[in-house]
């Protein structure tokens, strides 16, 4: 798969930098004094530091994040200068905004805070109550589109700034009125009772206890001769919408003509977005209703592909130009404008322009556009032969050299930081030398993450890696499966992390969850205990049996079994329409956003695959079939 020449260059290479970062006990009795805060043994470790220690950073980090209570910018500045290229600037950074922040030292934190490159929530909050708090407004119109009518769970900072926007009056009448509107629809009742008494509104806690109890009585005996009175309305609207979709239709039908257009128009938009998570084909006839009313973009896009459902194409067009100008140009909003237009014949050209732009690339809407301009990807790009002095470069990198040391000691999390971070701005070369290097130490997610991320020059067999090959093709043969979509699912799954978890407990490549894991060893008759997912050969005998069996139940058709897989095969049967289905338009229109860009990746990964594997020219509809109408 490799260069052999430079494949042992690059081992000497290691051989010399593991001698470099040979004496870990420094740095390692200084992490294990951190984090059990042992302050005596962290100053020990940290006092008999030797200059040239390749560790030098992260005891100093250790030593300084310990104390960042006691420190001041100096000693903090001292280390952002000293060490200037790693990822630890950027989370002392973060560490010290944090403090400055408790500190109410706000001209600092918005010095600080220009040299952060990813911010989280409390952080860009923290510099929003910064900019504010210095008499600096500027910022307030980006904090209120942001964080105002955020309705996940926002961190103390982000709480505080929303406060502080209410108490200088930043807000306007209409932010306070859609606060409301949002506050009651998701029974939040503390911020719904707050900022009801902004507006001069009496909210009955107790009504709005029974809607969320009982959302039919109150719309079965609606109240709604006062503002207040409309607001608990589409509250229960939205709740009971979830419970009886058709009931809710009706009451609405009857009672709309009591609301003014606009809230009409955001009635229909409830009612809208339920059926378009159903496959409810009014969905796009009742998102047609929405008018001037707060729309967010996701929203809007739960509408256009309510409309690519039931492939009303001129509706498919409507919504996507109610999009911002931004996002009308993203790949999958350009494919689908295509898409709808090809039967106008005026917009043929357009049409085929699109294709072309997008067929450039060769990602899930580049493959597409490649088919519906009527060709196959026959090949990959040519791969770049990486050079001795592309190998140089990475030998000689301290921070690449750093985070493969730390994927050596087993350090995972710091060592994917220090290599994300490394790669920051990185041209091709350095891109694929550095793949290389991941791949010869079979770190191969990071190979994966730095060969996917070049521009003009590639390598698709690092991009594409085929590990534990003999073990793929053993099982996929043995159970009558595509190699391609095997790889194409590991890919996505793990990126060929072999004890990768996730947080709902699926582990190992083909991230099988221990009840499935335990059903599959019994079916193939074979003792199952709790690390079998984490060895490599049997992950992959039982995932393979078991996408295999999937496949069988869903027809032998690839997309539902990639997205039963994922979502599991009653969800993907659901999915199904009472008539044959496009597969792009299957695809699209699967509700969970994790599972239609799950399909999508996979799908385009085993297209990637078999090209590797000599499979011929491909097309991508070809290999994802026809989605034919559910069963009865």
């Amino acid at each position: 798969m490799f260069n052999l020449k430079n494949t042992l260059k690059m081992a000497c290479l290691m051989i010399l930098t593991q001698s470099v970062f040979a004496d870990d006990k420094s740095f390692l009795a200084a992490k294990a004094a951190y984090e059990a805060k042992k302050t005596d043994e962290l100053a020990l470790a940290y006092q008999q530091k030797l200059p040239d220690d390749p560790w030098a950073a992260y005891i100093d980090y250790y030593w300084l994040s310990s104390r960042i209570k006691e420190v001041d910018g100096i000693a903090v500045i001292n280390f952002l200068q000293r060490y200037p290229t790693t990822w630890l600037t950027e989370q002392l950074r973060r560490e010290w905004l944090l403090e400055l922040a408790e500190r109410k030292d706000w001209p600092n934190y918005v010095q600080f805070y220009r040299g952060i490159v990813w911010p989280k929530s409390e952080h860009k909050c923290n510099y929003h109550i910064a900019m504010i708090s210095t008499g600096n407004k500027t910022t307030v119109e980006t904090a209120r589109q942001e964080f105002w009518l955020d309705d996940k769970k926002l961190p103390s900072a982000c709480v505080e700034l929303l406060t502080l926007l209410e108490q200088n009056n930043l807000l306007t009448s209409d932010d306070y009125w859609l606060g409301l509107r949002l506050a009651l629809q998701r029974g939040d009742s503390y911020r719904a009772k707050r900022l009801a008494g902004r507006l001069g509104l009496d909210l009955s806690l107790q009504t709005f206890k029974q809607i969320q109890q009982n959302p039919q009585m109150y719309l079965a005996n609606p109240e709604v001769e006062t503002a207040i009175g409309h607001e608990l309305y589409l509250a229960a609207l939205a709740r009971y919408a979830k419970q009886d979709l058709d009931a809710t239709a009706n009451y609405w039908q009857k009672i709309q003509s009591r609301f003014n257009v606009q809230d009409r128009s955001y009635g229909w938009r409830i009612l809208a977005l339920i059926a378009a998570q159903r496959h409810d084909s009014r969905a796009a006839t009742w998102f047609s209703e929405t008018k001037d009313q707060f729309w967010p973009e996701d929203d809007k896009e739960w509408a256009i592909r309510s409309a690519i459902r039931v492939q009303d194409w001129p509706k498919v067009v409507a919504f996507i130009e109610l999009l911002s100008t931004e996002n009308q140009k993203q790949r999958m909003w350009l494919y689908w404008r295509a898409r709808a237009m090809e039967n106008q014949s005026d917009k043929i050209k357009v049409v085929q322009a699109i294709y072309h732009q997008l067929a450039i690339d060769d990602d899930y809407y580049g493959l597409l556009a490649k088919d519906r301009l009527g060709g196959k990807i026959a090949n990959q790009p040519i791969t770049y032969a990486i050079t001795e002095q592309d190998v140089a470069r990475v030998a000689n990198h301290a921070d690449l050299q750093r985070a493969l040391a730390l994927y050596r000691l087993n350090l995972r999390t710091e060592a994917v930081r220090e290599w994300n971070w490394a790669l920051q701005g990185a041209d091709d070369k350095l891109l694929l030398a550095a793949a290389e290097a991941a791949a010869n130490v079979r770190w191969y997610d990071r190979a994966i993450y730095a060969a996917e991320r070049t521009q003009q020059l590639h390598s698709y067999s690092l991009r594409y890696v085929t590990p534990y090959k003999d073990i793929v093709k053993q099982y996929s043969q043995e159970l009558g499966v595509d190699p391609a979509w095997v790889y194409g699912l590991i890919r996505q799954e793990s990126r060929f992390v072999t004890n990768a978890s996730s947080v709902v407990g699926a582990g190992g490549l083909m991230q099988l969850m221990p009840k499935t894991a335990q059903w599959v060893a019994n079916k193939l008759k074979i003792p199952y205990y709790s690390n079998m997912v984490n060895e490599i050969d049997n992950n992959i005998k039982l995932g393979t049996f078991y996408i295999s069996y999937v496949y069988k139940q869903l027809d032998s058709q690839p997309v539902l079994a990639t997205a039963g897989y994922n979502a599991g095969p009653t969800r993907a049967r659901r999915w199904q329409s009472n008539q044959a289905l496009p597969v792009d338009v299957y695809t699209e229109t699967i509700p969970f956003t994790e599972t239609r860009d799950y399909v999508k990746n996979v799908m385009t990964n085993a297209v990637h695959y078999a090209l590797g594997f000599n499979d011929g020219a491909q097309s991508i509809v070809e290999r994802m079939g026809g989605v034919v109408p559910a069963k009865d």
